[in-house]
């Protein structure tokens, strides 16, 4: 069944029957929401959005490199959404389960494995057809609110204004509104929806999704969590057996980290022989130490630019990366020895990365020790050899 997925969701293409594969399509291209028919509307607007932030300033490290904006930035822009297999087949779920009309849908996934980025994109998309989808975000819920607090919040994020603020009143005046607009597609989206713990918050949810009239439910929930949640959801059995479908988001490959990096780098304006490259070793160890969370990638690359650019350097190796991974991150000597090994191409190591086998399962295994001190070795030798050269300490 895994092969067979493997070998159908990387060929969806935008001539399939589904409405969800079609929607998919029509979101793959970065910053679809105000694309012309040609199909030239939404890049105009990308190019218009570089020139302006040309136009504002643009960092020194940023213009060595011939870069228009920062490719490796904190936030989840949509034009920065690179697709990988998983996120393809995570938003083809979405999309059918949305436009289906078919209730709940939980997305679970560590910090940093591209859960709000994936609701941007998919908020992008309900954005550009306003005559299809009718859409309310709750961006962080507070662990804190009463079942009554998450109704008004919802409410609100509506636009309505009931004639009182009571539980029966909301709850009417949501359940009109939604009648009201049943003709469009109604989700709530909700971010870090692990926020939402108390049995309280989910039998509300539950009891607002049960609106609903014979033909499908009157509004969509779509939600966000950290796999935390999952012992909360298990917990409350009379919500979970109410979810349509669940996807988990897993770390990313190496290939993938590879592309995603190179994608990241092409959107903000990097040409041949001036942008920054990284070479494979250092790849392998930006892979091995993020071990594929994509969060922690976008941070490393974003401090290596800063250093690579302050050392006058456009290539990018394995030194480069073991400095910025000792200089920027919070001491994890494991994980060090980890991104030194993968460098190496060393795969025994303990802990080598997400599906790596591993031949030393000891805990105090002297192996481990060596390759840590071998690490950072070669994080001191790259620092002596940068001042050696006179290129002083970035």
């Amino acid at each position: 069944m895994e092969n067979e997925a493997a070998r159908v969701w990387p060929t969806l293409r935008e001539e399939d029957a589904s409405i969800g594969v079609r929607r998919y399509n029509a979101l793959a291209v970065a910053n679809t929401s105000k694309e012309s028919s040609a199909g030239t509307g939404g890049l105009r607007e990308r190019q218009a959005s570089i020139q302006m932030n040309e136009s504002i300033s643009i960092s020194p490290h940023l213009s060595f490199f011939g870069l228009h904006e920062q490719p490796f930035a904190p936030t989840a822009d949509p034009a920065y959404f690179y697709a990988t297999r998983e996120h393809k087949e995570c938003l083809f779920r979405l999309w059918n389960s949305i436009d289906e009309r078919h209730g709940i849908a939980v997305v679970l996934g560590n910090y940093g494995t591209g859960k709000t980025t994936l609701l941007r994109k998919l908020l992008t998309g309900m954005k550009a057809d306003p005559e299809k989808y009718n859409t309310a975000v709750i961006g962080s819920p507070i662990p804190s609110w009463t079942s009554f607090a998450l109704l008004e919040s919802i409410v609100a994020q509506f636009g309505l204004r009931p004639p009182r603020m009571s539980f029966v009143a909301c709850m009417e005046a949501l359940n009109q509104y939604l009648l009201g607009y049943r003709s469009r597609i109604s989700t709530l989206i909700i971010d870090d929806a692990q926020n939402l713990n108390k049995r309280g918050q989910l039998e509300l949810l539950r009891l607002v999704q049960n609106l609903e009239t014979h033909q499908h439910k009157l509004l969509n929930l779509v939600l966000f969590a950290q796999l935390e949640w999952i012992q909360v959801l298990r917990a409350a059995p009379n919500f979970e057996q109410r979810v349509n479908t669940t996807y988990t988001l897993s770390p990313i490959q190496y290939e993938e980290t590879c592309r995603f990096i190179e994608f990241r780098l092409q959107q903000a304006g990097a040409e041949p022989g001036k942008g920054p490259e990284f070479d494979e070793r250092a790849l392998r160890a930006i892979h091995a130490y993020a071990e594929g969370n994509p969060r922690v990638i976008v941070t490393l690359c974003r401090n290596a630019l800063l250093a690579a650019a302050q050392i006058k350097s456009r290539q990018i190796g394995q030194e480069l990366i073991f400095h910025t991974i000792e200089k920027t991150t919070v001491p994890d000597r494991e994980r060090r020895a980890r991104a030194v090994a993968a460098a190496m191409g060393v795969s025994n190591l303990r802990g080598a990365g997400p599906g790596q086998p591993s031949s030393n399962q000891e805990s105090d295994s002297p192996y481990l020790n060596q390759r840590e001190e071998r690490a950072l070795r070669l994080l001191l030798k790259a620092v002596k050899d940068r001042q050696s050269q006179g290129l002083g300490n970035p």
